[in-house]
């Protein structure tokens, strides 16, 4: 039987090195039985796309009527191969990775206030806030980035900023973006 894992990994199998075992290897691999009559399971990694690819795409066929289970784990698969391998008769799975939610850059942030990037400063203050950071928290790493640069100045600015607000003098979140925009 062969497999091809598009996007996942095989758990639980025998890893065959594909650059240390010859063709002729692999295929009196697949016609064998093993020693009590068991089959085995066999996992290659990035085996299509490596410079023995058209190798695999030959045995292919042997592989397939093996009593031995190889599976074959690659990142993508395209067209001609993907043909190749179900005229064999490969059985082929293919995961779509997750996608991951926005995260902001809190290191980005930092970083424009250190180069007093007024843009990429409130560009990263207004999508962390949308992507639910408090402003509170926004302006503990401001004033920690401006006390890490020694500049007392702007640390004392941002800490007086954090206080008004909370004492009635604006929302914060406006005063950040206020204060990068003036940096």
């Amino acid at each position: 039987m062969l497999k091809v894992l598009v996007g996942q990994k095989a758990k639980g199998a025998e890893e065959l090195k594909w650059d240390s075992i010859t063709q002729d290897e692999l295929r009196s691999l697949a016609s064998t039985t093993g020693l009590f009559g068991g089959t085995s399971t066999f996992v290659l990694v990035g085996v299509l796309y490596s410079d023995r690819g058209d190798d695999f795409l030959d045995l292919a066929d042997a592989l397939v009527e093996s009593p031995h289970t190889f599976i074959f784990e690659e990142e993508k698969l395209l067209k001609a191969e993907t043909e190749a391998l179900t005229k064999a008769g490969a059985k082929i799975e293919i995961t779509k990775a997750a996608k991951k939610e926005f995260s902001f850059d809190q290191y980005g942030v930092a970083a424009a206030l250190a180069t007093r990037d007024k843009k990429r400063m409130w560009l990263g203050l207004t999508l962390a806030m949308r992507a639910g950071e408090k402003p509170e928290a926004l302006a503990g790493l401001l004033a920690w980035k401006a006390r890490s640069m020694r500049d007392a100045g702007l640390s004392r600015e941002i800490v007086s900023m954090y206080h008004d607000s909370h004492r009635g003098a604006g929302d914060l979140a406006l005063l950040l973006e206020r204060f990068a925009l003036t940096l």
